[in-house]
């Protein structure tokens, strides 16, 4: 069953700009280079074994090369936790790529079994299963996977990339190729054994450097790697302009948006709801906007927090400790953990409730977290001088 998650990531990657940014940007190979965006095409995710069983790769996309005969399957896994089998889950759906691809070809006089000379996912008719009977012979079964023309050698089989994107929160340590999940083969064994590696991509831990000009690959990275709202907002306004001269635009703009709401989504963010984008132009705005609204509730919840501490107890402090506590977990989902870390200093110092509060609303005015250690600490030195008058 797909799932919100799987869907989006299929979504975003139902653009050929994804892929492509992805090979040209971020594998590390002169082969990338070579590779024709025009000829970029989706290729079934769906697979369907001789024996009928089935297996489902998030997306597979075929692309040729400019200058030299020849095409690359990228074959693409998405992954929000860590799967220790993902060298085996790899070799698993390559070998039913091939496997379809070998099916398409038809024997000597004989068409392509229906559905596989397109990318349709039907199943052939059972006579055409590799599934032995009673009264078939060895020696003279036709082979399920088609032969080339009478006098011609078949075509080679394109080369595979597996790939997966990773952005859990947990280090990936799972082999990244099948040598890492077997045992070592007895002397002799060795050239039989299978071998496949997958290419890792660890969204949150990509060290970078991004590549230059504008790839949408390295957008994503960046959505992954911001650490609160604001940055949020200024990468999609970035990729807002870097597409509105793409015919496009909207719908890649969209697909991120949704990514965002049903694949990325941090801590911060959890237990939010995810705007409706209706102008697709004021994606950063609507997600200011959103941030806005969100601390609103975060404070009314807080002060009904510090509230009802502060009866418990007894004690007013109860109710200060409350909301100094919630600002600076505001200060930390807005502006990052240095800004939260610096106000918490001076919250330290503002015994008076209702000047507490006055730094929570402020939490929504200011554009910067600079702007807002900047008026508390005025606040701060005009107690210390016996000024009461609050900042501008």
């Amino acid at each position: 069953m797909t799932t919100p998650y799987d869907a989006a990531w299929r979504l975003l990657f139902s653009f050929p700009v994804m892929p492509h940014d992805l090979l040209t940007g971020f594998v590390p190979r002169a082969w990338a280079e070579d590779l024709d965006p025009r000829t970029l095409e989706q290729r079934p995710g769906s697979q369907v074994s001789n024996g009928l069983s089935q297996r489902h790769q998030d997306c597979v996309w075929e692309a040729r090369f400019r200058d030299r005969r020849g095409s690359i399957l990228a074959a693409l896994e998405f992954q929000s936790t860590v799967d220790h089998t993902m060298a085996v889950r790899m070799l698993v759906y390559t070998a039913m790529m091939y496997q379809r691809r070998l099916r398409s070809r038809a024997p000597p006089g004989k068409p392509a079994p229906p559905g596989e000379q397109n990318t349709s996912s039907k199943p052939e008719p059972p006579e055409e299963q590799d599934v032995p009977t009673g009264q078939d012979r060895p020696d003279s079964r036709e082979s399920p996977h088609g032969e080339p023309p009478a006098g011609r050698a078949p075509e080679p089989l394109p080369p595979v990339l597996p790939i997966v994107l990773y952005h859990g929160k947990a280090k990936w340590q799972a082999a990244e190729d099948l040598a890492g999940l077997c045992a070592p083969p007895a002397e002799g064994l060795a050239p039989y054994q299978p071998a496949q590696r997958y290419f890792l991509l660890d969204l949150g831990r990509y060290p970078g450097p991004l590549p230059e000009g504008r790839n949408l690959m390295a957008i994503l990275v960046r959505l992954v790697q911001s650490g609160n709202p604001e940055q949020e907002a200024t990468v999609v306004d970035e990729l807002i302009d870097g597409l509105r001269e793409e015919c496009a635009a909207e719908g890649l703009v969209r697909a991120f948006w949704k990514w965002m709401g049903y694949a990325h989504v941090p801590e911060w963010r959890q237990g939010m709801d995810w705007p409706v984008l209706k102008d697709w132009r004021e994606a950063g705005t609507v997600l200011r906007e959103s941030v806005n609204e969100w601390t609103t509730k975060w404070m009314a919840q807080g002060r009904a927090e510090g509230r009802s501490e502060g009866r418990a107890e007894g004690l007013m402090e109860g109710r200060a400790e409350g909301e100094s506590g919630l600002m600076r977990r505001l200060a930390e989902r807005k502006f990052g953990a240095a800004t939260a870390e610096r106000l918490a200093d001076r919250l330290a110092e503002i015994a008076d409730p209702e000047r507490a509060v006055e730094v929570g609303e402020w939490l929504l005015e200011c554009e910067s977290g600079e702007e807002l250690l900047d008026r508390v600490a005025r606040l701060c030195e005009s107690r210390a001088s016996g000024n009461g008058a609050a900042p501008g």
